[in-house]
């Protein structure tokens, strides 16, 4: 069907090839374990990423980018060959395994056209969830399970394009997916190898439960918003300026001396986010709110995990407080608790624990029963894709546009790098955010009174 997306000419895709691509090597067959941290139920969600690409600047005879990006994928997944298996929950431990190599498996490879030009979707700024979808794969679902990752690339009038990839977050987190899809744009620019060489190893990530123990269940049942529960979400992109992000960090010193500490990015604008937040969703002032922050572990495990694990490799930490108490507190209060989470995080003690509750979770098939409406998770995406250039060609991707699914879009603010052809954004920060439409009217005050 059609999608009018503002100009004259309706977009139409037509996607017009899916084939399965295997390594360009032979790969045994082989069963493969996962970490307890991929095998966290919360981590089986799939995401998907829109690179756009402009036209080159030069006219070229030979514009087939899906080309260089086939037999790169080809040459990938001789290197990233669990990619190209299959992935299924066990029903006895309620594990994943992943079944590759042999003479079967491969990666969805999708080849697209597009009817118009990039410009006239404004390179997917502010593109809307359901138009996006129609640049992006979907992962094959069988009796065996699914394919973890697939690929599309969708052309258009222009020359430009756009490299759709899909992934199950079970495989890998967003230091893994990035430095996959470097190493695929780096293969397609002409190198023999990746930069960095993939280990597996998730048997370091394995927790052991302690049985008297019991589990704890992250945000469950939190304070209440009167705008919940509701069909009617939205999804924006808030622009936040290098002066803005600034001038709250002076703010933020001026209340409290952290030191020799360095107050991050992150920090101030997820303290500021939070507070923004509660009063947007005007929660019960009595009820608890809950801030989940993922928090890389990768140094904590001893010896600390080599550059090319792609596995999960952080830990979320909660920091709960009632509504009144984020109302109340100045935001250098809030990055005091954030600071304190993510050194509890960094200790390997707690690491062994936070492991062996994820185990006893994923044994007791253990979900969040309560409200979320008070759940209020950050996630930093400004590094996705961006571990090395991305240029095969058509210089850097000018947006990546993240689609996550709307489940977990509600509770969840996505820190992203802002699109490279908007100028004025150097050193600012975007963050996209999906509330209940009559709660984003009050956000995006708060968010316009920071500016």
């Amino acid at each position: 069907m059609p999608i009018h997306i503002g100009s004259s000419i309706p977009l139409m895709v037509e996607k017009l090839l899916t084939e399965m691509v295997k390594p360009s090597k032979h790969i045994p067959q082989q069963t493969l374990n996962l970490s307890t941290l991929d095998n966290d139920p919360y981590n089986e969600v799939i995401y998907k990423a829109c690179y756009v690409f402009k036209a080159k600047n030069v006219a070229d005879d030979d514009n087939r980018p899906e080309a260089l990006l086939r037999e790169a994928l080809s040459d990938l997944l001789g290197y990233y060959y669990p990619l190209s298996g299959s992935l299924k929950r066990q029903e006895s431990d309620r594990k994943l395994q992943l079944s590759c190599g042999g003479d079967g498996g491969g990666v969805p490879f999708t080849v697209a056209t597009a009817n118009v030009e990039l410009s006239s979707l404004k390179n997917l700024e502010n593109i809307d969830s359901d138009t996006a979808l129609n640049f992006l794969p979907v992962l094959h679902v069988d009796i065996d399970g699914y394919r973890p990752f697939a690929l599309q690339v969708t052309k258009f009038e222009c020359g430009g394009f756009i490299l759709g990839m899909a992934m199950s977050h079970a495989m890998c987190d967003g230091y893994g997916e990035g430095h996959i899809m470097c190493a695929l744009t780096d293969l397609a620019g002409g190198k023999k190898k990746p930069m960095v060489t993939p280990i597996w190893e998730r048997e370091r990530l394995v927790g052991k439960p302690e049985d008297d123990q019991p589990p704890f269940v992250p945000g469950d049942d939190t304070a209440a918003s009167p705008y919940l529960p509701t069909d009617d979400w939205v999804t924006e992109k808030i622009n936040i300026r290098a002066d803005s992000i600034r001038r709250l960090k002076e703010a933020t010193l001026k209340e409290y001396d952290f030191s020799n500490e360095t107050i991050t990015t992150f920090e101030v604008i997820g303290a500021y986010l939070w507070k923004s937040r509660v009063k947007a969703l005007n929660l019960d002032r009595d009820g608890v709110t809950v801030l989940g922050l993922s928090v890389g572990i990768r140094n904590v495990v001893d010896p600390p995990l080599p550059d090319g694990y792609y596995g999960n490799a952080y830990i979320d930490m909660y920091v709960p407080l009632t509504a009144r108490e984020v109302e109340e507190f100045t935001i250098s209060d809030i990055v005091k608790l954030i600071k304190e989470a993510k050194r509890n995080a960094h200790d390997k003690d707690y690491l062994q624990e936070e492991l062996a509750n994820t185990e006893k979770i994923i044994k007791m098939n253990l979900t969040i029963k309560g409200k979320k409406d008070g759940l209020f998770c950050l996630t930093d995406w400004r590094n996705i894709g961006i571990f090395g250039s991305m240029d095969f060609g058509w210089d850097e991707p000018v947006n990546i546009v993240p689609v996550v699914p709307l489940e977990t879009a509600r509770t969840v603010n996505m820190f992203m790098r802002p699109s490279r052809l908007e100028s004025d954004m150097v050193g600012g920060v975007q963050i996209v955010v999906t509330l209940p439409r009559i709660a984003m009217v009050k956000f995006k005050e708060e968010m316009e009174a920071l500016e």
